[in-house]
């Protein structure tokens, strides 16, 4: 058993629950140089002290002993869903949901709309961050969300906002899932008849223009189909605006194809991948 990896969970679970050392130390019957040596690595709480401990931190035993890693790259289980760390920083990380979690439209109405006025912004620091426990509703973070204009049309992308729930948009995608150039040298495709992807040109521009590059599968993400436990491909929305003259947002495509051109915002079929600064 790592135990510096206890330590450090101990320390961090401490903290959260709003205890000194001596407070957590008082509560336990031991002293607080005994708590001090377990969070800098130099003991493990013995066994008998372990439900009580468990107890005053609101987490499960196993929660202490068998801690998380927060790997960049790495997944992890958060609330009901798995989530994939796309960074970490200091004493907190930022998560994407590994999967598509839902179908929803970004906006209900067929309307030119953005991130700071869609529906699916209110939904999700509504509804959807309510369905997290208090425990894990208390560990998610309110962080500035801002965006720049579509990098192809120039599509204003609205106000910076303040969410604990958000999606990404194109800057983060090619900054998580790795960038080739294509798009801000505007090496554009789109998809011929529905069958391929082939390079755009000045008579497609409008046909759903997108990047296609060596970082699709990459992009790629999967919807959980529930009720006959099968795994299926999705789209899945970005927060950015799309093309100027149409009612879109930017999207990533079946095949992870990055869709700077975007698709209706009233579209229900579009997946859903939540994003989250949480606290460590």
């Amino acid at each position: 058993m790592d135990t510096t990896a206890v330590g450090r969970q101990i320390l961090i679970l401490r903290k959260r629950n709003g205890f000194t050392q001596e407070e957590l130390a008082e509560k336990l019957g031991i002293s607080a140089q005994a708590v001090s040596k377990w969070e800098n690595g130099h003991t493990l709480p013995e066994t008998a002290i372990l439900p009580s401990l468990a107890r005053l931190l609101n987490c499960s035993i196993d929660a202490i002993l068998s801690p998380v890693v927060m790997t960049e790259g790495g997944t992890i289980p958060f609330g009901r869903h798995q989530w994939r760390v796309l960074q970490t920083d200091g004493n907190s990380a930022l998560l994407l949901a590994e999967s598509v979690l839902e179908q929803r439209a970004y906006h209900e109405e067929f309307t030119r709309v953005t991130w700071e006025h869609c529906d699916l912004r209110k939904y999700l620091n509504k509804q959807f961050y309510e369905s997290f426990d208090p425990s894990d509703r208390a560990r998610i973070l309110e962080t500035r969300i801002t965006d720049t204009n579509n990098p192809w049309y120039g599509t204003p992308c609205g106000h910076s906002t303040v969410d604990r729930i958000f999606l990404l948009s194109i800057t983060e995608v090619l900054q998580y899932f790795g960038d080739s150039g294509d798009m801000r040298n505007g090496k554009r495709w789109y998809w011929e008849d529905d069958k391929r992807l082939v390079p755009s040109d000045a008579e497609h521009w409008e046909c759903g223009e997108c990047v296609n590059d060596r970082f699709n599968d990459a992009r790629k993400a999967l919807y959980h189909k529930v009720y006959n436990a099968g795994w299926d491909e999705r789209w899945w929305w970005l927060r950015s605006p799309g093309i100027h003259v149409r009612h879109t947002t930017a999207c990533v495509g079946y095949v992870g194809e990055l869709f700077i051109c975007g698709s209706d915002v009233y579209d229900p079929r579009g997946g859903v991948r939540p994003a989250m600064w949480i606290g460590l």
